[in-house]
Order: C-alpha cells, then structure tokens, then sequence
C-alpha cells in the first residue's frame, strides 16, 4: 500500500520516461543489430555479385575479340584474299568480279558472326580500292584513309586501335610493315574492322546493379552516362589505388554521398572498366534473417501492448474522468463535484477544475446574465433612436411646397415622409431584410432630395438580385447616409455627390457611401479609427452606433470601415457576412 502511493505520487514525466526506456531498449538494441548485420550482408553479396560481372564482361569480352583477331588474321591466307593483292591485273573480269563477291561475302559472315563488328573494310594496293560490308559514305575507303588508321595502331594502341573517335581492329599485310620506315612498300592489303560503340555501351549498361560504367584507357573512353557527376572526382581519388592493383573493390565518398566502387584492368585489352554507384540504392534481401525478422514483429506487439497499458494507467484513467466533468459543465452543470485523492498533477489539475468552475458559474450569476440584459436594452435603445431635426426639416420643407403650390412634390414629400416613419416606429423586428432596409434608405434620400435639390445629386445603385433576402439588423443603413449629408456635405454649396453602391464578395457583401465632401484629415481618420475599434462603451451615437451593432450582430466577421473615396471626399462602407444559402 505505501509502496503504490509512492508510485502514484510521482510526476508523469518520470513515469512516462521509465517506462518508455524499459521497454523500448531491447527493441532498440534487436533493431540495431539487424540493421547492421543487414547492411553488411548487402554491401558484401552486391560487392561479390558486380566484381563476379565485370569480370565475367571482361572476360567475354577478351573471348570475343580474340576470336575476332584470330579470325582476321586467317584473312591472309585467304584465296580470294591472295588472288587480288598479287594477281588482279592479269585476273579475267569475270574472276575479278567472282572473287570481290566472294570476298565481301566472307567479311559479311564474320561481321554477323558477332554483335561488336559494325563494318569490315579491306583496302588493296593492287585495285587501288577498298572491299567493304556497309556501303557507308563514312567507311575508309581510300589508301590514305587506309594507311591512317594501321599507322594509328602503333601510336594509340594494340590491339584496339582508335581513329576519329572511332575504335578499329587493324591487321596489314606483310604484318607490322607500316611500323616501318615510312618510305618503305606499302602493304598488300589493310584490313580494318570496325567496333560497334552502340554494341560495348549496351553492354555497360546490361549490368544488374543500377550504376555508372565505364570501358576506358589513355586514348579512348566509352560510358554508359549515368551517374557523370561525381565520375571525374571518383577517378582521382583512385588514382593511386589504380597503379597498385588490377582489381579492386572500394568505398569512395564524394562530397556527401557514397559509392560502392567497382575496378578491374585487361592486359589484353589493354583498357580498364570502372563500375560504380551510391551506396544508398543497394537493395538487398535479407532471406536468411526471416527468424530475426519475425521475432522483431512479435517482439514490437509486445511491446506496444505494454506499453499502450502503461499510458492507459498512468494517463487515460484520469482523463476519462476529467473528460466526464467537461462533458457535464458544458450540459450546464456546475453542481457536480470531481473528488480526487491524487497528490500528483491530475490531482492537482482536478482541484483547480472544481475551483474554476465554482468562479465560473458566479460571474455568470453575478455579469454575464447582467450584461447580455444591458446589451439587449442598448441594441433596442439603438435601433428606435430618431433625429428630432430631420423631423423639423422635413415638415418645413412640407409646408413651404404647400404655399408654394407644389402640390405633387409635397404629395411625393408626404408619401416618402410617411413611410420614413413607419419603418422606424415599428416594434418587434430586430431583424428585416436587405430590400426593405435600402427601401427605407430611399425614402430618406427622396426627402433630402428635395430639400437639396440644386446643391447635391445623388448616384443610388440598383440594389443586385444577390441581395435580396439576406438579413441584416434593422435600421443600420439609413443612419450612415444621414450622417454623410450633416457632416461630409454640409458645407456643400453647389456641384454636391453622393454616391451610394453595393458590392459582393465570396465572404462579405458591402453598402458604401461615398461623397465629394471636405473628408478627414490624416489626424481625423485616425482619430476616428481609433474610436471605431475601441471597445469604450461610453459613445453611443453616429457611426460607433453602427459599428456596436455590427460587432453585437456578427462579431469580427461585419463591422464598418472608413477611408478616403476617389472623388475627394470620404468613403464609408459596411460588410456582413456573405452567409447566403447557408
């Protein structure tokens, strides 16, 4: 018993951070095992795998051009072959023409005979011309051409021989007479076998292993152009490596990547092949490790188990409880009492809830029952206020249109006049809607029309369809024209605007007032501002009215704004929420 209060009154941080430890770290310590054995295993059988086929390229590839040169040089014993270089002047055209057919045709089985012979051209001395498998514009087919290319064997190597960024194996004849002086007979005959490039770059590109490859020595260079990025650095950081041995495997890091490294040289070939690609593509499969495998997976629902009954204990219990109480204050209980005996930080937490909540349900009792009565009293204080001098002005000017005769202008005068006051004088509407609030702002607008028909002129948009039916709070427009004509035209003697508009957007619909007026000063407009986003309660009247009611209404999503207008004067506009539909 006294040991389990101990426990209890422990931080959860500690609770949380054993536990965790406990039973994590065999599932840290298996993991990292595995993953360090698996690397290993991967790096070693890709390793063994791409040195086991380079070398087996290597070695095919040394095969095959062997059998190629040895074929070549069975050329020169060959009849047709002799009968041309010694004998063609005094051959019958008929045995010219057999042997040349002849000949090419046996060019033709050898180049088929393997995919890395792309052409074989043979040029003759004695017919001052070359015999070839491809009719090619590009194939040497002159002595000069001929005569470059056996003398390019002894200058850029043996037996691959490199002429024009394109690779040939040369045989002449009498043998090694161009590594003569070069006044010395030319041969009877050069031929020239051309390597395929397409052929040797699919074949770097054949290997399993997703890399960069390539076949290259001091002369010439085929690449299969992956990887071409970090090629140059890999091959200087080898370089050394390179004199020492013929093949190799190595690790090389090239600025913050590293690749597995590939080497191996042919003596024959006299060219090296360099292999190599980053480390982190290597994919290998760990089949021997399946035991270790599964005994991770039972080990991991072990774990979570455990470890999801330890929060359940030390966490979930107690917050159910404390999700219970939020549950029942939010019904509109504040009666219910959470008891807790706990002394650790949900005891602590449960008892300032109780504490919290006894101060929250007595500023209700005590404010907020008051306030929302107040702010109801005000709204309605607000929405019945009337200007006692647009009364006076409007019977005046009444009575002067009756004794000036202007029987159909007072007609028009009375009407609007009426329906002016039956709107305001209304009882019980806290809300209208839009039309019926732009209809009573065209009531107040005829009647001043009237009254300032040679000094203002009014621009009233038609109120848009979008409009229509959307409520708002009743007798909030007509007060923001009042206010334009007693303070932004009132000093207006003549040319006076008034422009009144309307404007939708995807989340607010705008009424505007604009006018020609004196407007603010810069000091003014802040000074107005600032009074238009206070939250001081004490003024009541003008533009803050309109504001507190928009605020009351809709919160931060309606409001009134005010700013300076394109026609000199001010603009004041209000927006609401664009919740129509909704």
């Amino acid at each position: 018993m006294w040991m389990k209060q101990k426990i209890g009154n422990i931080s959860i941080f500690p609770k949380l951070i054993i536990t965790f430890l406990v039973i994590t770290m065999p599932l840290f310590t298996l993991s990292l095992v595995l993953n360090e054995l698996g690397k290993q295993e991967v790096k070693h059988q890709i390793s063994n795998s791409i040195t086991t086929t380079i070398h087996y390229y290597f070695l095919s590839l040394e095969k095959e051009l062997e059998r190629i040169i040895r074929t070549q040089q069975e050329f020169i014993n060959d009849e047709d072959l002799m009968e041309l270089s010694n004998t063609f002047t005094i051959m019958s055209n008929y045995k010219r023409t057999k042997a040349i057919n002849d000949l090419k045709l046996k060019l033709t089985t050898l180049k088929d005979s393997s995919s890395y012979i792309k052409d074989i051209s043979v040029y003759m001395q004695s017919i001052n011309g070359t015999v070839s498998t491809s009719n090619e514009v590009d194939t040497p087919s002159t002595r000069e051409e001929a005569e470059a290319i056996a003398r390019a064997t002894y200058t850029s190597g043996i037996p691959i021989t490199v002429w024009q960024d394109r690779l040939y194996l040369n045989l002449t004849y009498p043998l090694n007479l161009m590594n003569r002086d070069k006044n010395a007979q030319f041969p009877l005959f050069i031929q020239n076998i051309e390597l395929s490039m397409e052929a040797l770059t699919n074949a770097l590109n054949s290997f399993p292993q997703d890399g960069g490859a390539i076949l290259f020595n001091e002369n010439w260079t085929i690449a299969n152009n992956k990887y071409p990025q970090p090629l140059a650095e890999i091959r200087e950081k080898l370089a050394s490596t390179v004199q020492q041995s013929p093949a190799f495997t190595k690790q090389i890091e090239v600025g913050k990547e590293k690749y597995m490294v590939v080497y191996e040289k042919s003596m024959f070939l006299g060219a090296s092949l360099l292999f190599y690609f980053p480390e982190n593509v290597i994919v290998g499969q760990l089949k021997t490790y399946g035991i270790w495998f599964w005994l991770l997976v039972g080990s991991s629902l072990v774990i979570v188990i455990l470890f999801s009954y330890g929060i359940f204990l030390l966490i979930h219990r107690p917050l159910q409880t404390l999700i219970r109480r939020f549950r029942s204050v939010e019904g509109g209980n504040f009666n219910a009492v959470l008891p807790s005996t706990r002394q650790d930080e949900f005891g602590y937490i449960f008892n300032r809830f109780e504490r919290t909540v006894l101060n929250l349900k007595t500023l209700i009792d005590e404010l907020y029952v008051q306030k929302i009565r107040l702010q109801q009293s005000e709204l309605k204080q607000l929405q019945m206020q009337i200007t006692p001098h647009f009364l006076y002005n409007s019977f005046f000017i009444l009575h002067r249109l009756i004794k000036n005769d202007e029987n159909e202008t007072a007609e028009l005068v009375s009407k609007n006049l009426g329906d002016y006051f039956h709107y305001i004088t209304r009882n019980g509407l806290e809300e209208v809607p839009f039309e019926h609030e732009v209809s009573h702002v065209r009531s107040y607008v005829e009647i001043q029309n009237i009254r300032f028909s040679n000094r203002i002129f009014v621009d009233f948009e038609p109120l848009p369809g979008y409009f229509q039916g959307v409520m708002i709070p009743r007798l909030i427009l007509q007060p923001l024209v009042e206010n334009t004509y007693e303070h932004g035209l009132g000093d207006i003697v003549t040319d006076g605007r008034l422009q009144i508009g309307f404007a939708a957007e995807a989340d607010r619909l705008y009424f505007s007032v604009e006018d020609n007026g004196i407007g603010l000063t810069e000091a003014q407009m802040a000074a107005m501002t600032g009074k238009l986003t206070s939250e001081d309660e004490g003024e009541t009247t003008g533009l803050i009215n309109i504001q507190r009611r928009l605020k009351l209404k809709y919160g931060e999503r309606g409001g009134l704004e005010i700013m300076p207008g394109t026609m000199g004067g001010l603009l004041v506009r209000i927006y609401i929420p664009n919740d129509k539909g909704e």
